[in-house]
């Protein structure tokens, strides 16, 4: 059996996940109450039930299906909507931490491209020393990926 292209799994940890999933449901009730509101309808409290009911599968599966990858190949990587797309190794220009809009702004780390494309790692992925590793062994020291995740956070 073949192995898989990208072998390591590179998931964001749970809390960021609800963190994300619950303030942007938030905000979207918020956004569909005042706008009710407007219209002349009185303004309700919001349904946080509900919020919570359907944040809980949407991060599980998120964090099941849609982790950034990582192997011999190359990385798997998420565009600027959170898509994962794949890159070689020798296709990455520079690795500094951003901030992410399509995850509310959280840290992560902005990987641009030689072209000019910009992919994103959530700097909250589990097992970013795997990937470290990983990076040192397939790109060598010198290699963007393997210096940003080499500096430590606070001088990001």
């Amino acid at each position: 059996m073949a192995r898989p292209a990208y072998p390591l799994r590179l998931p964001t940890r749970l809390p960021v996940l609800w963190r994300v999933m619950v303030l942007s449901l938030t905000l979207g009730a918020l956004v569909a109450r005042l706008l009710a509101w407007a219209d002349g309808e009185p303004f309700r409290s919001l349904p946080t039930l509900w919020i919570m009911t359907v944040a809980a599968p949407s991060v599980l599966l998120t964090y099941i299906a849609l982790p950034a990858r990582a192997g011999e190949a190359g990385l798997l990587l998420f565009d600027r909507f959170g898509l994962p797309r794949r890159l070689v190794w020798s296709e990455i220009r520079d690795v500094h931490l951003a901030r992410w809009p399509y995850l509310l702004f959280a840290p992560s780390l902005k990987v641009t491209l030689t072209d000019g494309r910009v992919r994103w790692l959530p700097r909250e992925s589990g097992r970013l020393h795997e990937l470290h590793a990983l990076a040192l062994r397939m790109a060598g020291a010198g290699h963007p990926l393997v210096r940003a995740l080499e500096t430590p956070l606070h001088r990001l």
